[in-house]
């Protein structure tokens, strides 16, 4: 049970520097490419972060847990299938919500200045 525990704080460390180095390289891409987060580029972009953590991720799990890398991605897919549209709708909404924000900060700054 430890030996799970400690591999489970692992995986989140390891998904949350991956979640802040992905996001930064995707918003530059963004910035770069000029394309809109559509439907479509949401898919890509979950679809993509997950794919980077089955790399970093499956690896650990099965030199940790002494299994191949084959066991280790089969126990991986249940995580896999639920974080996918976990990840997309999370970051649809934060996307959302921090424009929404954004857009009020620039009407306050404006309607201060007047």
């Amino acid at each position: 049970m430890g030996q799970i525990g400690v591999l489970t704080l692992m995986f989140s460390t390891i998904a949350m520097l991956w979640n802040m180095i992905f996001n930064f390289l995707f918003d530059h891409a963004q910035k770069r490419l000029g394309f809109e987060r559509g439907l479509g580029v949401r898919l890509l972009h979950g679809c993509l972060f997950e794919a980077g953590l089955v790399v970093l991720l499956v690896p650990l799990a099965a030199w940790w847990l002494s299994i191949s890398l084959l066991q280790a991605l089969v126990l991986d897919i249940g995580l896999i299938l639920f974080f996918l549209p976990y990840s997309v709708c999370f970051n649809w909404v934060y996307d959302t919500l921090r424009a929404r924000y954004v857009r009020r900060q620039s009407i306050s700054v404006a309607y201060e200045k007047r």
